[in-house]
């Protein structure tokens, strides 16, 4: 039996015997495509003979030689031995897997994924159980990326505008709350950069902080800082988007009426 490829996002991630789907082709060129992966492992040595739900190595020396069999396979790819720290806090960007007894993960060019599963197989002290695949990663530059971004806009106004929407004129929500929520739906993950996924801000909370206070001077979204600091942020009601819309039809219409008395 071969080893089980599944990408989750694609369809339904069980099938009707209630297992993974076996749904990602490791023999497609992806080209330069990274993912994110997860190798689950089986590893006999873990795992203690008389209470299968416990773990650990039971010596020291079984521990060192797992630990040395899967440097050799990663570093024979070529790959750097890393969780991600060391990658997003360097300018050198590259692929990374960070081994542990029971799953190796990391980030790697979706071309090699299928290579290092069979690497691993053939471990003599561990063994494939299957592969997780995640988010596709990508190579960008900061100026690349800001035209995506850019690129996305119209939805990520549309997403402002629902997202900050209340019943009342005098509930706010935190704008950078509303601003990191939206970016974990639109954000492209770059190998190696972290953009405030999990603390800070970042490329995307500030495209998405910049495009908030565009809409504010456009006058759909009503801003305020009450300490000078904090930054609070709610949609027009119906009430004051039925004006802003009247308001916005009758300079069209001015428009309009210059246009077509123009001379010439």
């Amino acid at each position: 039996m071969g080893i089980k490829y599944h990408q989750y996002g694609c369809g339904n991630d069980y099938g009707d015997d209630h297992y993974l789907t076996d749904n990602w082709n490791p023999d497609y060129d992806y080209g330069s495509q990274y993912v994110e992966v997860y190798f689950n492992i089986n590893t006999p040595s873990y795992m203690h003979d008389k209470d299968p739900s416990a773990f650990g190595f039971a010596s020291d020396e079984a521990r060192d030689e797992w630990y040395a069999a899967a440097s050799k396979v990663i570093a024979s790819f070529d790959i750097l031995e890393d969780s991600g720290y060391n990658v997003e806090n360097s300018a050198e960007k590259r692929a990374y897997l960070y081994p542990h007894p029971q799953q190796i993960s990391g980030v790697i060019l979706k071309n090699d994924v299928r290579k290092v599963a069979e690497a691993i197989e053939c471990m003599s002290l561990s063994s494939i159980r299957w592969v997780d695949l995640h988010d596709t990663v990508y190579v960008l530059s900061d100026e690349a990326y800001e035209k995506y971004l850019m690129f996305k806009d119209e939805a990520l106004k549309k997403d402002l505008f629902d997202v900050c929407q209340t019943p009342r004129i005098t509930r706010f929500y935190d704008a950078i709350e509303i601003s990191r929520a939206l970016a974990m739906k639109h954000r492209l993950k770059r190998l190696g950069i972290n953009d405030g996924r999990n603390y800070g801000s970042g490329q995307t909370i500030d495209h998405i902080m910049r495009l908030m206070q565009k809409m504010s001077e456009d006058g759909l979204l009503v801003m305020t800082s009450p300490s000078g600091e904090e930054t609070y942020v709610r949609s027009l009601n119906k009430t004051e988007l039925k004006k802003w819309i009247r308001s916005h039809m009758m300079l069209i219409e001015q428009y309009r009426f210059l246009w077509s008395n123009r001379k010439g």
